[in-house]
């Protein structure tokens, strides 16, 4: 169990650093004031709180006997945007596994992937059944970061032919981006702007074995871009898989709107990006629930290509447990 230490003027502040940090649930562990007066540190008084959070509290066994891991993790769903019912439904099959495993702490990881694996629906590898991907989703989510690491993957560890394809000619340095990642991966990289182009562009990519496509960002609110996005895919005249990049830390409210947005385009899969960024993983429940959409990958970091995990539920279980992400 990792505890950590705070320390400020005030229990207040000392505890608004502790929510920020480990929820709003954490356990304090320990509490004293410093007097810093004559001693060897200066300044005022402080107060210092040591904490853990309450998902490390629940798998030591501390304060069980005032709340259930169960309905420990149906409160951070809901906290997190998670609907009612399906967030009801985790914990119920969460105590189900429970009592097949045994209560104790030691079982908890084990009893939450084995719930998430019968709660939560997962998508094969990018380029497993369908050789074009498309990126889409809001502006700032991530996704030419996400084609880098995929590509980067596909065509160094996986020895694929890939190759990229930017649709995205509004945003000032969009396929200047692209480019420098496709030269340092060293695979091509192809510009086109509208079904036309893209079409023809997938026939001069007929030899690749995987083609990459990073779109603009659209904001949930611009229908006719997202319409326009829509009819240039459907050009292509070939199947393509399109991903929905969202990021982890979205609020309920900006995923369900993103939700209806985005259907204009049909999205066929989910990428949960910048889960580094997010203080609680529930939006990766929150956002399958709202789209029913299968969950692929999941971005942690900026590193390419090592920042991305294949969608588990081992992965998700270590996330809603509030398992540490670093990208250094």
């Amino acid at each position: 169990m990792q505890a950590q230490t705070f320390r400020a003027e005030s229990f207040e502040a000392a505890m608004t650093q502790v929510r920020r940090a480990l929820g709003p649930d954490a356990l304090i562990v320990t509490r004293r004031h410093l007097n810093n007066a004559g001693g060897l540190r200066s300044g005022p008084p402080e107060v210092e709180i040591t904490a853990v959070s309450a998902f490390d509290a629940a798998k030591e066994g501390l304060g069980s006997d005032q709340i259930t891991f169960p309905e420990l993790l149906h409160r951070r769903l809901i906290r997190g945007g998670v609907p009612e019912g399906t967030a009801e439904g985790v914990a119920q099959r969460l105590r189900f596994e429970l009592a097949r495993l045994g209560p104790g702490p030691q079982n908890h990881a084990q009893a939450l992937t084995a719930c998430l694996s019968h709660e939560m629906v997962f998508a094969p590898h990018v380029g497993d059944s369908v050789r074009v991907a498309v990126m889409v989703g809001p502006t700032g989510v991530g996704k030419t970061t996400t084609i880098a690491k995929l590509a980067a993957r596909a065509a160094l560890l996986e020895r694929k032919r890939v190759a990229l394809v930017c649709l995205d000619h509004y945003r000032i340095g969009g396929v200047e981006q692209l480019q420098r990642y496709a030269d340092l991966i060293g695979i091509p990289m192809h510009v086109a702007h509208d079904g036309r182009s893209l079409a023809f562009t997938l026939v001069q990519l007929a030899h690749a074995d995987l083609v990459l496509i990073d779109t603009a960002g659209r904001s949930p609110r611009h229908a006719q871009a997202l319409s326009d996005l829509r009819n240039c895919l459907d050009a292509a005249r070939e199947k393509i898989e399109i991903y929905l990049c969202m990021q982890v830390a979205m609020r309920s409210q900006e995923i369900g709107m993103v939700i209806a947005q985005q259907g204009e385009i049909e999205p066929t899969r989910l990428i949960g990006t910048k889960a580094d960024e997010a203080i609680c993983s529930s939006g990766l429940l929150a956002a399958q629930a709202a789209s029913g959409l299968p969950l692929s990958y999941v971005t942690t970091g900026q590193r390419v290509p090592e920042d991305i995990e294949v969608a588990t539920p081992e992965l998700i279980s270590s996330l809603l447990s509030g398992a540490d992400i670093t990208s250094s």
